[in-house]
């Protein structure tokens, strides 16, 4: 009867503890998430994700975890937004620029030539044109992407070269390497010869003299060793954009809970912020490093600014008038982005998006 007795307070004892105990922190997460990105865990480019995969699991107390594929292991540059679509990753670093032809709202600070170099203002004018505009993020939930949980901007496209470039007439005749095809015109109308290509094979097209000089922002450059291989780095500020987020496969978001998505939501702004003090960082070796190189530093002179402005197309007005053909909303877009730069104070060498 005693040993009867005991087995049931036993019992009774361990019913409570199990109702009222709460897991340690040991215990196995609820959910393993996939999180790919095309880039090494140390480059730039992957720093935002990194710090988005680093809060989730910090705010989750490790109940969300993720696998992580780093380095194209899992996806790679060109695969982004169909390995996010179908699923292969769960979580990646997203970049509008490489599926322009798919996804080519996402991609409108390109055409904004000359605009704001501050590129903390440029994620901040990004961040309020997808929160007011819901055709941006439209375009994604049409390839199974969630809305975009960050807005990693880098620095202004500038021109590194073999040769020296002093002026805007320095240019005209080189052949000048980059990826965003909306330069085309733009390095046109200053009597270069524009050749599109990726960032991987801009050093050895430099080095073997394929191309003159190359067109990307300072922090590629450096990752990209550039500086290895061409001596002279000219100041243009031709466009500061915002191209780098997080996305989420859809069917993935839709398995969260609200609470989770909110977490997400959360997580995205705040990795922002880790990489944009990153990215301060970041700059700040690539500057040292130039110097070391013996780099030669030279500024667009105002004048030649306001010159090749004057020569251009309307760039932002072209593209307004492509994406209205298409039945994509880009004159919204192109007015609101004006609209917010106004306010933030910043005034462009021309007035770009002027409807005919």
């Amino acid at each position: 009867m005693i040993m009867k007795t005991k087995s049931v307070i036993l019992l009774f004892a361990t019913l409570i503890y199990g109702l009222f105990v709460v897991p340690s922190a040991s215990a196995q997460p609820s959910m393993t998430l996939r999180a790919g990105s095309p880039f090494p865990e140390s480059h730039i480019l992957a720093a935002g994700t990194k710090a988005f995969l680093d809060a989730v699991e910090s705010k989750s107390h490790g109940r969300i975890k993720f696998q992580r594929f780093w380095a194209g292991t899992l996806v790679k540059p060109a695969e982004i937004l169909e390995s996010t679509s179908k699923g292969v990753v769960d979580v990646t670093t997203g970049l509008w620029i490489y599926a322009p032809g798919k996804v080519p709202l996402g991609s409108f600070e390109y055409n904004f030539i000359f605009n704001d170099p501050q590129w903390r203002v440029q994620s901040k004018i990004k961040r309020e044109l997808y929160a007011q505009l819901p055709e941006l993020n439209a375009e994604l939930a049409k390839f199974n992407i969630a809305p975009a949980l960050q807005f990693g901007a880098l620095t202004s496209y500038d021109v590194i070269s073999r040769k020296p470039i002093k002026t805007l007439d320095d240019l005209r005749g080189l052949r000048i390497a980059h990826t965003p095809t909306e330069y085309v015109s733009v390095f046109s109308s200053a009597g270069a010869a524009s050749v599109v290509m990726s960032a991987g094979e801009m050093y050895q097209s430099l080095e073997r003299g394929v191309v003159d000089a190359v067109a990307l922002p300072l922090e590629l450059m450096y990752a990209f060793k550039l500086h290895e291989v061409a001596k002279n780095y000219f100041i243009t500020g031709l466009s500061t954009p915002a191209p780098i987020s997080v996305w989420v496969n859809l069917d993935t978001w839709k398995k969260l809970t609200a609470t989770d998505q909110k977490l997400f939501v959360e997580a995205g702004s705040e990795a922002e912020q880790v990489y944009l003090k990153n990215l301060e960082a970041h700059l700040e070796k690539a500057k040292q490093e130039f110097e070391k190189a013996g780099v030669t530093t030279v500024n667009l002179p105002g004048a030649d600014k306001t010159r090749w402005a004057a020569n251009m197309p309307d760039v932002p007005a072209q593209w307004a008038e492509k994406m209205q053909a298409n039945g994509l909303p880009g004159w919204r877009i192109v007015d609101k982005y004006m609209e917010i730069s106004r306010k933030e104070g910043w005034q462009f060498p021309r007035k770009w998006g002027e409807k005919k």
